[in-house]
């Protein structure tokens, strides 16, 4: 399944989620229930965004983007960051109104069956989406495959304390498991904004750098390399390195070997795009300065 056909699958299977957990709080009134249904809100929202920046990130290159447009699928990813964040603040803010003002939920039961079934299909989206997103690289897929199993790991919460409070009666745990969904989502938030503001702000790969060190120490003909640099856009590592050479190398010789690193660099890091400066040791040692 390519990346446009998961994201529309995402789309979908989050409106059926929701008018599924909808039902479940409409027939039991829970607000914890009511809370699992505002972060299905949040997931199709998420999911809108993700295929709409997906498609937007499979353009081509042209003249006023011409590095792609990959950071859309960031740009997604941290606005989901930011409404995953909202809906907490919203559901912790109606959980605290029920400790207030207590209202006990009715046919708990049949609520909490209808609510499995949505968790089981978020569940099972949140596996296609991951795969997907390991092989095309895409972090807006992943980004969204972590939001759908962080909701799975909370529905299940919610039905396991739901579950308790209708066999203890203690019906306070229903507010105060919603409390705790809405502090899962906050760190839930955290870690999507964290990942994307880092490739946003063009954080560097230590991964392929390590790979792009070990590569280089295998192959001879070169003085040294320095000022090594990279960062990623998508599914794209950009790298950039000065190579030291002999000055007694030739242009052709020089050319050639730049192409042996660059086809092994690329043959161990998919998807790199390297670019290298090639120098010689005179110019290190004196440097040569503009006018």
């Amino acid at each position: 399944m390519d990346k446009r056909h998961a994201a529309g699958l995402a789309v979908a299977g989050g409106i059926a989620v929701f008018l599924i957990k909808a039902v479940a709080f409409g027939i039991s009134g829970s607000v914890a229930l009511l809370s699992d249904a505002l972060e299905s809100i949040v997931n199709i929202a998420a999911s809108i965004m993700m295929l709409v920046s997906v498609h937007i990130a499979l353009k081509p290159a042209d003249e006023n983007h011409k590095y792609g447009h990959y950071k859309a699928e960031n740009i997604s990813c941290f606005i989901e960051g930011v409404l995953v964040l909202i809906a907490a603040v919203l559901i912790f803010w109606e959980a605290a109104q029920r400790l207030l003002s207590p209202i006990e939920p009715s046919n708990l039961n049949y609520a909490i069956v209808v609510s499995l079934i949505a968790t089981a299909i978020n569940g099972i989206m949140a596996l296609v989406l991951l795969r997907t997103s390991r092989a095309s690289g895409s972090i807006a897929l992943e980004g969204d495959a972590k939001h759908l199993f962080s909701d799975v790991v909370s529905s299940g919460g919610v039905v396991l304390g739901l579950a308790i409070a209708s066999v203890t009666g203690l019906m306070i745990l229903d507010p105060l498991i919603a409390m705790v969904v809405a502090v899962l989502l906050v760190k839930m938030a955290y870690d999507i904004l964290k990942k994307t503001a880092q490739e946003l702000m063009d954080c560097n790969c230590p991964d392929e750098e390590k790979i792009i060190d070990d590569v280089l120490s295998g192959i001879n003909g070169y003085i040294e390399y320095h000022d090594l640099k990279t960062r990623r856009t998508g599914n794209t590592i950009y790298a950039e390195f000065h190579l030291c050479v002999d000055g007694k190398c030739t242009l052709a010789e020089a050319h050639h070997l730049t192409d042996i690193i660059e086809e092994k660099l690329k043959n161990s890091i998919p998807g790199l795009s390297v670019m290298i400066h090639v120098e010689t040791e005179e110019e290190i040692v004196h440097p040569l300065h503009s006018q």
